[in-house]
């Protein structure tokens, strides 16, 4: 199957007017929820030093903005920026928790399409061709629970990039095609398990994660040499020496890659981070959550904590090293939530790390391997978690969650709230509304920058 072209043809050629109203709708929802963790990344230690690496490789070209730090650099450097930035907190969005398209497409568009004064139809719809083109990439190359065990990585969202560069472009499929090949060639190793694999082999996580901004630079980086005249590479995407086995999987699924391109839309469902950590620790922390809610807990209550989860000693730190490994920890999402911390750029702050209530709670969380919650995630794409919490009085409280079954609702409001507190001390409110309104009317704006100005 020449899956490749198919996709390249597709990102290439999709118009606003092909778009279904509610992935219109959820491309507009995804903007806001990435530039509100932009926002909320340039208020931390690690997004400031995207912003200065990102000034060391893109200065002299003002035309691409950093959100939260209002400069202008050149493209590809921007688009570092702003894709490190919306991951900084790992509060961005999903797709069956093995696609993360809106840091790559989001970023790509604001910074491609600030440079060619595109217009809101072309932004929506290059969104829109990056989402699915990386989503559908994502599910098809997925491994074995087997194999999972052993190399995983999430790097596809290079294409993500590429795709969404390519549409603003104006490349042709052919043209795509071989900004495809580029991205596949410009693409990190998946090197999941070396960044955050067994706790006692791998802290402290490395500060750029999955290197989510020098990918969305790379893809971006493909789309401008293609556009430049670079030619061949087809197919990388295509057959038993394709994109799928040099990702370090075992399988591919081309007819899933494809099935129902521009009719059935992947990005419809799209889910937003409801809480800043990696998506594995959410079932538990919406658990906890309701927990402590339902029965007014206070950490002075709590004796044992007891997590029963897939990918158990990856996620297993009771003793965070810096901000990364906190959101990465299992135990550090439990004893926030007891806590009752606000989801916001303090939640890793080094003051909180060290503060006696948490480590106490820390002491008390025992993580707990389920091999079927594993197998559920490689084959099903599932997350399922179960925390109990014994109490000093005797009491033991227990939830069971499984996602996306159990997820609460998560969309506009959510979202629009998400971002009125992370933007909140780097845009005023009278700003912020600004922002919403511009994104909510962005099929009818000429120009990109109508939005982008009032984030400098």
């Amino acid at each position: 199957m020449r899956v490749t072209r198919d996709l390249a043809t597709f990102a290439a050629t999709i118009r606003f007017d092909q778009l279904p109203d509610d992935v219109v709708a959820t491309v507009k929802v995804a903007t806001l929820n990435i530039i509100a963790c932009c926002l909320g990344g340039a208020r931390t230690r690690l997004g400031r030093l995207h912003v200065d690496l990102a000034r060391l490789i893109g200065g002299g070209l003002p035309e691409a903005t950093i959100l939260g730090a209002g400069e202008r650099v050149s493209v590809p450097a921007g688009v570092y920026a702003n894709a490190s930035l919306a991951f900084v907190l790992d509060y961005e969005d999903m797709i069956r928790y093995v696609a993360h398209p809106g840091h790559a497409t989001v970023a790509a568009a604001l910074g491609v399409g600030e440079d060619l004064h595109s217009s809101g139809h072309d932004y929506l719809a290059a969104v829109a061709a990056g989402y699915e083109v990386c989503s559908r990439i994502a599910l098809a190359v997925q491994p074995t629970p087997e194999r999972g065990a052993e190399v995983w990585g999430e790097q596809y969202h290079t294409f993500a990039a590429a795709a969404t560069a390519g549409r603003l472009l104006g490349l042709d499929p052919e043209q795509m095609e071989v900004a495809f090949g580029i991205a596949g060639a410009y693409t990190t190793v998946p090197s999941a398990y070396k960044y955050f694999g067994p706790v006692f082999e791998t802290r402290p996580m490395r500060e750029v994660k999955l290197g989510w901004g020098w990918n969305s630079l790379a893809g971006v980086a493909a789309a401008l040499a293609a556009k430049q005249g670079f030619s061949g590479g087809h197919g990388v995407l295509d057959g038993r020496h394709g994109f799928w086995i040099m990702h370090g999987s075992d399988r591919c699924d081309f007819e899933r890659m494809v099935e129902g391109l521009g009719e059935e839309w992947l990005t419809r469902e799209t889910e937003f981070k409801i809480h800043p950590s990696i998506g594995i620790n959410h079932p538990a922390y919406w658990a906890t959550k309701l927990l402590v809610d339902e029965h007014d807990l206070h950490p002075e209550d709590v004796e044992h904590i007891r997590v029963t989860t897939l990918w158990a000693d990856r996620i297993d730190d009771p003793t965070p090293y810096g901000e990364v490994d906190a959101q990465f920890s299992l135990p550090y999402t439990i004893a926030a939530t007891i806590l009752r911390e606000p989801l916001g750029p303090g939640l890793y702050s080094q003051q909180k790390r060290d503060d006696p209530a948490l480590l106490r709670l820390l002491a008390r969380v025992e993580v707990v391997a389920d091999g079927e919650a594993d197998r559920l995630f490689f084959e099903e794409q599932r997350l399922r978690q179960t925390v109990a919490i014994a109490l000093a009085d005797g009491r033991l409280l227990q939830r069971q969650i499984e996602f996306p079954r159990d997820k609460p609702q998560y969309g506009k409001p959510e979202v629009e709230q998400k971002f009125e507190d992370l933007a909140e001390g780097l845009l005023d409110a009278a700003r912020r509304a600004s922002v919403r309104a511009a994104i909510d009317r962005l099929e009818t704006a000429d120009d990109v920058n109508e939005l982008i100005a009032l984030l400098r």
